[in-house]
């Protein structure tokens, strides 16, 4: 036992010094890239091979340490055209985003099939990398981007309410299941073209704060709760924003991303709550969520950017509305910002509930809100969690959730981290 123990630590220490040829690849908006991103850079810091594939959703910088692939397709572009409609994506499936995926699916299958990584780590879209990945004998690590693909009786999976018995939580992981084997017949087709068995991941990484969700105790040893993934952001604020965020409490609303047809409506709105309270507004106009008027941008308590810096820019305000994306719910509770979060879709209704459940956040408001009271209320509520939103940003300012990630990676490598058995 332990000679094994000695050949399973010599095989980890070689691995951490000759390195790993690593392949990320990821696909969609802001909220999926940035954390493949931040990983990449980690990896290769570390002195890995890292092989970056995304789509020009990410742009390309010239001097990063890795490796960058292109893959076909623009979610910027999709969301531009229509915008985050549920019944629309549905309508458009076949035309705008099946095409994509499939583009997708192979180009992910040619890339690992010519570097021949070690280890691919996959966005769930992604959904043929982990048999391509087993065809050239590399582990598959699938990044749950929000904790609703491996069951747990701790909380539900998307789409349910938080709050059921811990039974219910774990069945409605089943209903989710379903939905997923239904849409893995690319995965299958290439695991046959490939010859190999398994189109299953080794090893299953959550990129989140475990202040936020603390690892469950009944996931398996293969499922692990990391820690955020975030790169520190270059960026700087301009003297007049700076200025702005100086001269009294601000309401920072924006909604990264997400694209609607209420974008001017939901602007009013958010500026007439923010004046209720007697605060200035900050408004983030993003891909589109927001659409301030031109008395917006005149107006003296108003301030108008396509983006800002986050990191910069949240710990100098009084309170933030966004879209509960998980990076954005992240950037708030680690600024020490209370948040109220206006879903839009996917897991955002999640995180607005979670929040609410943990005490650090009032809970969902709807996008369509058209009272401006009923968002001061909100606001005021959100405000009050203030002490708990602080005590988040203080356990997450001791997490390393990359070095985490990628601790976790060079283990599986070298054999020494617990993968999903073969069935």
């Amino acid at each position: 036992m332990e000679h094994k123990s000695s050949e399973a630590s010599l095989s980890h220490q070689l691995t951490r010094v000759c390195g790993v040829k690593i392949y990320l690849a990821t696909i969609g908006s802001r909220g999926d890239n940035e954390p493949f991103l931040a990983l990449a850079r980690e990896a290769a810091a570390a002195g890995h091979e890292v092989f970056f594939a995304h789509t020009s959703d990410l742009s390309s910088e010239p001097h990063e340490p890795y490796a960058t692939l292109s893959l076909p397709g623009s979610f910027e572009a999709l969301i531009a055209d229509q915008g985050v409609s549920i019944t629309r994506a549905v309508l458009n499936y076949r035309t705008t985003m099946k095409p994509m995926l499939e583009a997708a699916y192979q180009a992910v299958v040619e890339q690992i099939q010519e570097f021949s990584p070690d280890v691919v780590v996959y966005h769930p879209k992604l959904v043929t990398a982990p048999a391509a990945a087993h065809a050239v004998g590399a582990i598959a690590v699938i990044v749950e981007l929000f904790p609703t693909l491996t069951p747990t009786s701790e909380f539900p999976a998307l789409g349910l309410p938080h709050g059921l018995p811990g039974f219910l939580n774990r069945a409605s992981f089943g209903l989710l299941q379903l939905a997923l084997a239904a849409a893995s017949a690319p995965a299958k087709k290439v695991a046959k073209e490939l010859g190999v068995l398994r189109y299953e991941p080794d090893l299953t990484l959550c990129p989140v704060s475990q202040a936020l969700v603390p690892q469950p105790a009944d996931w398996p040893s293969h499922a692990l709760v990391t820690g955020q993934w975030s790169s520190p952001t270059v960026g700087s604020i301009d003297a007049e924003l700076q200025d702005f965020l100086s001269s009294g409490p601000i309401v920072y609303a924006g909604f990264g991303s997400m694209k609607d047809n209420r974008g001017a409506k939901r602007a009013a709105v958010i500026v007439e709550a923010a004046r209720l309270l007697g605060f200035k507004t900050l408004l983030v106009t993003g891909w589109g969520g927001l659409e301030p008027s031109s008395d917006h941008v005149d107006a003296p308590d108003v301030m108008v950017r396509s983006a800002v810096p986050h990191s910069e820019v949240l710990p100098q305000v009084a309170v933030a509305i966004h879209h509960g994306g998980a990076g954005t719910t992240h950037a708030v509770v680690r600024a020490g910002i209370p948040s109220v979060i206006m879903p839009f879709v996917a897991d955002q209704p999640w995180w607005a509930a979670r929040l609410k459940v943990l005490g650090l956040g009032p809970g969902a408001v709807s996008k369509a809100l058209r009272n401006p009271n009923t968002l001061k209320r909100a606001m005021v509520r959100a405000i009050e969690c203030a002490d708990a939103v602080r005590a988040g940003a203080e356990f997450m300012a001791l997490e390393d959730g990359l070095g985490r990630a990628l601790s976790l990676i060079e283990d599986a490598e070298a054999g020494v981290q617990d993968l999903r058995p073969a069935t």
